[in-house]
């Protein structure tokens, strides 16, 4: 294990646009166990983590989506937040967070946010191979006094993941040999997975869009289903853009609670 003392300090930029989208169609990314909770309101943030102890102070580029949910498992119900899938720009993030943390993650090629601070204007973008499957695009940022140290979008409910690992057969058939869901915070505990009361932490609102770009098999051949799902779910309200500029202890970023939820 690693000591505090040799994490080091991490940095981030986290962008991220909350949007109201059709309950119906967000409710087909569930698994079994899941329902939507509240507002359905879909969360997708764009970040750079910098200085990360555990690749020698390299740092990468992020994706992830995330939407309030309950889930009923065999001996506990979970209101927390449900992530269908995070595109990280390093093979070694991916890696990791998918076959030990349980993370359902896929590669893209992220350039650094780039962030205006004179005018108040923040941008960055996904792809893959040259075709660009993402744009966010913040303006009017105003930066907040005194904000409350929270991850970018949560609502204080833990992060949910849902983990499937298929079982090497002909085509499938043999079905998973991994399925469950995923949760970093203890059990019983209603808080997010991670704490940042110890982090340098500033945040700024403004306005924001978001824009999915449809792909074909010959531009995305994996994962042209996935950006296209997103892409139907409609934009009806943005609720919320942010940029949040946070530092801390290496060690409080990574997420080594990870545990599974027995399923019902």
């Amino acid at each position: 294990m690693w000591k505090p003392e040799e994490t080091g300090t991490m940095n981030a930029d986290w962008m991220r646009v909350a949007y109201r989208t059709d309950p119906a169609k967000l409710e087909r990314l569930l698994p079994p166990g899941f329902k939507l909770r509240g507002e359905p309101i879909l969360s997708v943030s764009c970040a750079w983590f910098r200085n990360l102890y555990w690749i020698a102070g390299r740092g990468y580029g992020i994706l992830s989506l995330d939407f309030p949910v309950t889930y009923v498992g065999k001996e506990e119900t979970i209101d927390g937040n449900f992530c269908p899938i995070i595109w990280e720009g390093r093979p070694d993030a991916i890696l990791t967070g998918r076959e030990e943390l349980g993370f359902p993650k896929m590669f893209a090629e992220f350039p650094e946010i780039d962030w205006d601070r004179d005018t108040g204007r923040a941008s960055c973008s996904a792809s893959w191979m040259d075709f660009t499957f993402f744009n966010i695009e913040l303006s009017d940022l105003v930066e907040e006094q005194n904000p409350a140290k929270v991850l970018p979008g949560s609502d204080g409910g833990p992060q949910l993941y849902y983990k499937y690992m298929p079982r090497t057969s002909p085509f499938g058939r043999d079905g998973a040999d991994v399925e469950y869901v995923c949760c970093g915070a203890p059990k019983g505990a209603s808080t997010a997975n991670i704490v940042m009361d110890d982090f340098d932490y500033r945040r700024w609102s403004g306005k924001g869009a978001v824009q999915w770009n449809k792909a074909t098999f010959e531009q995305l051949p994996l994962q042209f289903p996935f950006v296209n799902t997103i892409a139907d779910l409609d934009i009806l309200e943005v609720v919320e853009a942010e940029l949040v500029s946070f530092s801390g202890p290496g060690i409080a970023i990574s997420t080594n609670t990870m545990r599974v939820v027995e399923p019902a």
